[in-house]
């Protein structure tokens, strides 16, 4: 399959928001996902998440290509200065990059996670 389009022409296609896995304090942040398909080779995953303001640890493991549609935030690595990103924004993270994401501004971003 050389090229597959996700497309949301509406919310209905998302998840239902459930709290993020790793919560630091109040309020705890709600995410959901569109469109997530698994990549044809089986080496990653692809599709939108959305996520309500709030403060957590970054759960996912692998090497990740993000680009952020609408809202902010910041993102501070364990080993490293904190990132501002807002709408418009493209953030790639290395493999098991850990960290604190703060979510200020409901966030939408694609996503390619490789691995």
């Amino acid at each position: 399959m050389p090229l597959e389009r996700i497309r949301l022409d509406d919310d209905s296609s998302f998840t239902a928001p459930t709290p993020v896995g790793a919560p630091l304090g109040q309020p705890v942040a709600h995410a959901c996902t569109a469109g997530h398909r698994n990549v044809p080779d089986g080496k990653g995953s692809t599709g939108v998440w959305e996520c309500s303001p709030g403060q957590f640890r970054r759960q996912v493991m692998e090497a990740e290509y993000s680009y952020i549609v609408s809202g902010e935030g910041s993102f501070t690595p364990d080993d490293g200065e904190t990132i501002e990103f807002r709408a418009g924004d493209a953030l790639y993270f290395t493999a098991n990059t850990q960290g604190t994401w703060t979510i200020r501004q409901a966030v939408r971003k694609t996503y390619l996670i490789l691995g």
